[in-house]
This record gives structure tokens, C-alpha cells and sequence, in this order.
């Protein structure tokens, strides 16, 4: 066994609604509003996609989900040999790491992110630097200071979970500028589709310039499927050919593919997503309290307190689950009426 998984402990989801029902003696119904799901769910041309092909269950899915490779290499204007498919982009997370670190190699990203790029680094024997946030975003300085002859991948998350806040497309840019070419920067875009600021970066244009600039998307959060679990990263060619090697043979399981491959054609579905989140979230923005949030660009807002349970208490108390963290909470952007709860206890909870 290695030594090393002793450093870490498996994913434990929050306590289930019913659970949370028992011990808190809440009698109304409980809204899940900390995994930054899509409550709306997908389009419905995805459920029509999943009945039409329930009578091929019993077939292995294509190895390299080629159906699903094909329609993204049109609709974002790439070889398709540049991309790799995974059951969500824990897995793209996984392979990845797996096929890059070796002991005593090096990842460089960010403190307050998402805990699979150190996870996965523990697991093969990897050192891991975590460079403090500020003000809840990216000091893509500070990484690059950390950069050295060791370090063999960088992790950036942008839009950042949990905060919420990103990097620019100059900021990443001048980033990419300055780190060693052979070293891969890997921007995980899980929430791309949520961000409507206009000085978003273009990473896929950035690729262009950087061979070395890899992006990770997924399909489980504005597109609705996070049961569904399919994401996948687009990088330089040789580097797609080593991860297929890390990637079991048969991860995307066909429904998965066919879900997405619906939900992928639909992109005015997904545009009123977008439109909807963004007007709900700026409603939280115009709260007195707003100066105690991080500015988000997600489907989430993450508020700055020092009494976290306090205030998962209080949302709680109104019916909203939220994901309580040491120095704030993440509230989920949910549907308007559990919204308007949310905003009212915020607005009166002393920060």
C-alpha cells in the first residue's frame, strides 16, 4: 500500500437531506444548493437523446467516445486528435497525474481550489506548493515564483472554486509568456459557460500562441449533466496520446456520450442557463452585505465570514444546503424563490 494515500481521506459528501432533517428537527423540504449543480437540469432534447438509445444498454460504449470527440472538434474548431474524454474532470484529473508525476516531481497551484490536483499529486508521491489566494484570486505571480526544474504541471482553476473569482485573458497571457515552455499550465474551466465578463480569457485562442496551455471543460455543470459524469481536456497531441495510455478502456459510458452530444447541439438551452444565473446572481450583488462576497463569474457566490456555521445554520433553517468552508460559505445559485430566502437571511445576519 502507499504510504503517502495516509496523508488523505476519501470525498465524504455533506450529511443527506434526510440526515440533516433528523438532526436539525426540520420538518419542510430541504434544497441542495452546495455541489454548484444546474438545478434546472439539462435540455430536454437530452432526455429524448438517453430514451431513444435505452435499448443499447447492454453494449460496451465506444472506446474514446469518437461521436462526442467529433462534435466538439467542430464546434470549438480543433483536431479532434487534441482531445481526451473522462468520466467527469475528476478523472481527466487523475489520468493526467498519472501519467506525468513521478516521486519527487513537482505541481504548482493555489491554495482555497479545487482539492483534486493535490490529491492526485499525494497519490503519486508528488511535492505539492500551494500559493496563498488573494483577495480570493489567483496570484499567478506568486506561482510563477515557485516555478522550477522540478515542477512538472500547473493547476489554475478559472473561474476558481470555491471562490468564484477569476484571471483575465491579459493576466493569463502574461502568465504564459513567462512560464518555461516544456512545463504544462493546465486552466480548468469547469465553470466557462457562467462567466460573462468580457476580459474573460479566450484560452482556446491562447493555445495558439502557447503549446504548452491545456484546458479542461466539462459537461456536469452549466450543461446540466453531472450525473452523467463526461469532461475532457484539450492539449498538444503527444501529450493526448500519453494520457490515452492512463485512460480505461471503456470510462464514457454511452448514454453519457449520447446525453452530451444532445446537450452540446443545444446552445440556446444553454445561453438562457447563462442568462438566468447571471441575472439570479447579480440580485445577490445588489444585497448591502455584498461587500463581505467574492465578485463571481460561476453559479455560485461565496460569502466571507467568520461565522461559517452560523450561517449554514441560518440558511439551513430556511431550507437551503449550503457548503460551509473555514472562513465563508458557498451559497449555490438556485431557483429565484430559494434565492430570495437566501438573500433575506443574509440580509439580516450580521457578517
Amino acid at each position: 500500500m502507499k504510504k503517502q494515500i495516509d496523508q488523505l481521506s476519501a470525498y465524504e459528501p455533506g450529511l443527506s437531506p434526510r440526515a440533516l432533517k433528523e438532526n436539525y428537527g426540520i420538518k419542510g423540504e430541504l434544497h441542495k444548493l452546495a455541489s454548484n449543480e444546474n438545478l434546472y437540469g439539462p435540455s430536454p432534447k437530452v432526455k429524448e437523446a438517453i430514451q431513444a438509445h435505452l435499448d443499447e444498454l447492454q453494449y460496451y460504449p465506444e472506446t474514446g467516445s469518437p461521436l462526442i470527440k467529433e462534435a466538439i472538434s467542430k464546434h470549438l474548431n480543433i483536431d479532434p486528435a487534441r482531445i481526451l474524454f473522462g468520466a467527469g474532470l475528476d478523472e481527466v484529473i487523475l489520468m493526467i497525474s498519472r501519467a506525468v508525476l513521478t516521486p519527487g516531481d513537482k505541481i504548482v497551484t493555489s491554495e482555497m481550489t479545487f482539492g483534486q490536483y493535490y490529491h492526485n499529486a499525494i497519490v503519486e508521491s508528488a511535492n505539492v506548493v500551494q500559493v496563498p489566494l488573494q483577495n480570493g484570486e489567483f496570484d499567478l505571480d506568486g506561482i510563477l515564483s515557485e516555478i522550477d526544474n522540478d515542477t512538472k504541471l500547473v493547476w489554475l482553476c478559472n473561474p476558481n472554486n470555491p471562490t468564484g473569482r477569476y484571471f483575465t485573458h491579459d493576466a493569463l497571457r502574461n502568465f504564459l509568456e513567462r512560464v518555461p515552455s516544456h512545463i504544462p499550465v493546465i486552466v480548468d474551466e469547469a465553470y466557462v459557460e457562467f462567466a460573462t465578463a468580457k476580459d474573460f480569457p479566450d484560452t482556446l485562442a491562447l493555445q495558439q500562441e502557447f503549446e504548452n496551455a491545456f484546458l479542461l471543460r466539462t459537461f456536469s455543470k452549466a450543461y446540466g449533466l453531472a450525473g452523467m459524469r463526461i469532461g475532457y481536456v484539450i492539449a498538444a497531441k503527444e501529450a493526448i496520446e500519453k494520457y490515452n495510455i492512463i485512460r480505461p478502456p471503456f470510462n464514457v459510458g454511452r448514454l453519457s456520450e449520447y446525453a452530451a452530444l444532445a446537450a452540446l447541439e443545444d446552445q440556446e438551452y444553454l445561453a438562457s442557463i447563462r442568462e438566468r444565473n447571471a441575472e439570479e446572481r447579480e440580485k445577490f450583488f445588489e444585497l448591502s452585505q455584498s461587500d463581505h462576497f467574492y465578485p463571481s463569474q460561476t453559479n455560485f457566490v461565496f460569502v466571507k465570514t467568520d461565522k461559517p456555521h452560523e450561517l449554514y445554520e441560518a440558511l439551513l433553517n430556511v431550507g437551503c444546503i449550503t457548503r460551509e468552508f473555514p472562513n465563508g460559505v458557498r451559497i449555490t445559485i438556485g431557483f429565484p424563490e430559494q434565492n430570495a430566502k437566501m438573500r433575506e437571511v443574509l440580509a439580516q445576519f450580521t457578517l
